[in-house]
């Protein structure tokens, strides 16, 4: 009889705790503020008039941040015609950009509000072993992206939390 007396008031003290844990609650507002990303591409570009091997092509693209806030930006670089591609010596990065193994140039820099990149590459130079009946006409697309910095360490690790 004691135990189940015993038993009967831990059990009724255990409970009131439980109960007293689940009915207690305390209200915080959360302010979130929403800032926009928003960078774009500039570049100097000198098109040739009338190119033929060995020609360089200046094109000088950078990013510019016009955000308010400091963010990382990645790049991907693209030939629209992959024989033009073959035809060209193989592009320059920048040391200050990172190559990725998605594809992507890593700016290595927090790109801060106002700011621009170094460039990603200062030209593009076709082969000299090509024959000038054989050029391909062709686009060299360079595409961005940029993502907040605040709370990583690197681009890379940035990019890959999306």
């Amino acid at each position: 009889m004691l135990f189940v007396l015993a038993f009967c008031l831990l059990a009724g003290a255990a409970g009131s705790m439980v109960y007293a844990y689940l009915i207690d609650r305390q209200e915080t507002v959360n302010r979130i503020k929403i800032v926009e990303n928003k960078t774009h591409i500039e570049e100097e570009f000198d098109p040739p008039a009338d190119p033929g091997p060995g020609s360089v092509i200046k094109k000088k693209p950078c990013i510019v941040n016009d955000s308010v806030i400091p963010v990382y930006v990645r790049v991907r670089v693209v030939f629209s015609n992959l024989d033009a591609q073959a035809q060209c010596e193989p592009i320059k990065i920048k040391d200050s950009w990172k190559t990725g193994e998605d594809g992507y140039y890593y700016y290595q820099k927090q790109l801060q509000p106002g700011q621009r990149t170094d460039t990603v590459f200062d030209n593009i130079v076709i082969k000299n072993i090509v024959k000038k009946e054989d050029l391909v006409p062709f686009d060299i697309l360079v595409y961005e992206e940029s993502v907040q910095s605040e709370g990583f360490s690197s681009p890379e690790e940035a990019f890959a939390r999306l």
